[in-house]
C-alpha cells in the first residue's frame, strides 16, 4: 500500500503503478510515469509494458497538489485570544475589529501568517489566494509583511495577496488600493466586500473604471448573509456586463442565493453565466456563522447553490477563508479535509465525478495558475497519495495523505505546533 512506498521514490524516473487519480472527470485508474520532478506519462492502467521500475500503490487515491483560493491570513489564529461572543456574523465583526485594534503590529501579522503558510504547505496546497484588510491607518505596513512573505515563500507555495476594502469606500480609496495592487508581483487583484444592501451601481462603477484603469482582477464577497432580498452577486454580474470587463471576476460565499425563489436565483445565474463570472464557496465558515440563534437548532446552512451553477458551467470552487478566528474558530488550512466536509454538507456524491476539481484545477484556474491543481504530461509532479481506493473509504476516514510529493520529490513538512502562537496573546500594540 501507499505508505510503504515512499522510501522507492530515490531515482529521477519512477513508476506509479495502480493508481486511483482523482482528476476533473472523476476516479481514472492509470499508471504514471514521472521523470525529472514532471510528468513524463500517463494511461490506463496496465497499457503499457515498458515502463520504468516503481511501486504498485493497489489503487490508492492520487490527488493533484490542491489550491485555496480564498483565505484571509492577517486575520486568522487568533481565536484564543479574540473568540466571538455568540458566533454570529456581528459577534466576528466585533472580535475582529477589537484583535486589529489591540494586536495587529507587524511582528503579530508576520508571525500569524507564516505558520498559516506553514500548516497549508504541510497538508499540501499549492498555491492561496489571501485578502488583506485594507484599513487606511496600517494597510501600507500590512500589506508590506504580506508581501515580505509571499516572496519568501516563492518555490514552495504559489501566495496570490488582495487588498480587501468595503464597497462604499470610494473612488479615491479603490484607487489607491488598485495601485498598489498592481505594483506588487504576489498581487494584481482588488477584493471589495459588498454589503447585505444599498444602491450598488454607483459604487460598484467606480470598482470596475478604476479596476480597468489599473489593469487589476476583481474578487468580491457577495451576499454572505441569509436575507432574500441580497442582491450583490446579481449586481456584480450587471455591472461586469455593463462594463464589458475583460480580466477575471471571482465571486464569494453567495449564500442569499439558498433562500432566493428559484426563478431569481435562475436570471442571477444566466447574468453570472454571460459575465464570465466564478464562484468560490466557504462551507466552513458559512456553516459556522449562518442562521445561529443561542439555543436554536440552525434551519439554514447558507450553502451556495453550486449543483445549479456547475450545470450551468459556472466554474466552482471550495475554499477555507477564515481559520480559527471570529468569523470560524476552527479550520487547518487542511482542503482535503475540508472536500470531505464539503461532501457530506452539500451532496457533492451520488455522482462524485468532477467535484475533486472544486479544490485542485478549477481554483487553479480562477487564480490563473496553469502549472497548479492539475496532474498532466508535461506539468509538475505535484501529488498527494492517500491510502483510500474509493470515495467511500476517503470520506470515511479523515486521514491526512500518506506521501506529499512536490517535483517528483518526497517533500515531508510537519504541521507547525499550536503552541508557537502562545506569547502573541501578550504582544499588544
Amino acid at each position: 500500500m501507499a505508505r510503504n512506498f515512499s522510501a522507492q521514490l530515490h531515482s529521477s524516473t519512477y513508476t506509479l503503478r495502480n493508481i486511483r487519480f482523482a482528476g476533473p472527470e472523476g476516479l481514472r485508474a492509470v499508471d504514471m510515469v514521472v521523470s525529472d520532478g514532471h510528468v513524463d506519462w500517463m494511461g490506463r492502467q496496465g497499457m503499457r509494458a515498458d515502463l520504468p521500475d516503481g511501486p504498485d500503490l493497489g489503487q490508492a487515491i492520487v490527488w493533484p497538489l490542491t489550491v485555496d483560493c480564498h483565505t484571509h491570513l492577517d486575520k486568522g489564529l487568533v481565536v484564543h485570544r479574540s473568540p466571538n461572543p455568540d458566533g454570529t456574523f456581528e459577534g466576528a465583526s466585533q472580535s475582529a475589529g477589537a484583535d486589529h485594534v489591540t494586536y495587529h503590529c507587524a511582528e503579530d501579522i508576520r508571525r500569524r501568517a507564516e505558520f498559516a503558510l506553514k500548516t497549508a504547505f504541510a497538508h499540501g496546497t499549492a498555491a492561496l489566494r489571501s485578502h488583506v484588510d485594507a484599513n487606511p491607518e496600517t494597510f501600507d505596513r500590512n500589506f508590506a509583511v504580506m508581501c515580505e512573505l509571499a516572496e519568501d515563500w516563492r518555490g514552495r507555495l504559489d501566495v496570490q495577496l488582495c487588498p480587501f476594502t468595503g464597497l462604499f469606500s470610494g473612488a479615491e480609496w479603490f484607487d489607491t488600493l488598485a495601485a498598489a495592487a498592481a505594483a506588487r508581483p504576489a498581487s494584481g487583484v482588488l477584493s471589495i466586500f459588498v454589503p447585505p444592501s444599498g444602491e450598488f451601481d454607483s459604487a460598484l462603477d467606480d470598482v470596475f473604471n478604476v479596476a480597468a484603469r489599473h489593469g487589476v482582477e476583481l474578487d468580491f464577497h457577495v451576499d454572505e448573509n441569509l436575507d432574500p432580498a441580497s442582491c450583490g452577486l446579481d449586481a456584480v454580474a450587471r455591472a461586469a456586463l455593463r462594463h464589458g470587463f475583460e480580466r477575471p471576476v471571482l465571486a464569494g460565499h453567495c449564500c442569499a442565493l439558498s433562500v432566493q425563489p428559484d426563478d431569481v436565483v435562475d436570471a442571477t445565474l444566466d447574468r453570472v453565466v454571460e459575465a464570465g463570472i466564478g464562484v468560490v464557496s466557504l462551507p466552513l465558515c458559512n456553516g459556522y456563522l449562518m442562521d445561529r440563534h443561542a439555543g436554536r437548532t440552525p434551519r439554514q446552512r447558507g450553502i451556495a447553490p453550486v449543483h445549479e451553477m456547475r450545470k450551468r458551467g459556472i466554474p466552482v470552487a471550495l475554499a477555507s477563508d477564515n481559520v480559527r478566528d471570529g468569523y470560524h474558530a476552527y479550520g487547518d488550512l487542511d482542503l482535503p479535509q475540508l472536500f470531505r466536509e464539503a461532501v457530506r454538507m452539500m451532496h457533492l456524491d451520488h455522482p462524485f465525478e468532477g467535484w475533486a476539481a472544486t479544490v485542485t484545477s478549477t481554483p487553479a484556474d480562477l487564480l490563473g495558475l496553469d502549472q497548479q491543481g492539475r496532474l498532466a504530461v508535461g506539468q509538475p509532479a505535484d501529488f498527494m497519495v492517500f491510502e483510500a481506493r474509493t470515495w467511500p473509504e476517503f470520506l470515511s476516514r479523515s486521514s491526512p495523505p500518506s506521501v506529499i510529493v512536490r517535483g517528483g520529490e518526497v517533500a515531508y513538512a510537519p504541521l507547525p505546533d499550536f503552541a508557537e502562537l502562545d506569547d502573541l496573546e501578550g504582544m499588544k500594540l
